[in-house]
């Protein structure tokens, strides 16, 4: 699984739509749909960290990945190619590698 993979599927995101994310100055996040040029699929703020399947699917990803898997998502993460710095611990409850 590739990074930028990974990173969508911790943010709950399916990776058969979408391919990249990113996040704007107000703090909402947008993605760029498969054969599309851009972001234009919004996708808003997410809700705080919770207990629920969509949580148990991000932490099987997260477990999935090797050591310096763990690290290469969390370096494009805040050093994303479009946006902000993408918020794992703080969005998504990403446990730090």
């Amino acid at each position: 699984m590739d990074c930028q993979e990974a990173l969508l599927k911790l943010m709950n995101l399916p990776t058969s739509q979408y391919i990249s994310v990113c996040r704007t100055s107000d703090g909402y996040y947008l993605a760029q749909r498969r054969g599309d040029l851009g972001y234009n699929a919004f996708l808003g703020k997410p809700t705080p960290p919770h207990d629920g399947p969509g949580r148990d699917f991000m932490l099987q990803t997260w477990a999935s990945l090797s050591p310096a898997e763990r690290v290469a998502v969390w370096h494009l993460a805040r050093h994303p190619l479009d946006g902000l710095p993408i918020r794992l611990a703080e969005d998504f409850g990403v446990p730090k590698p």
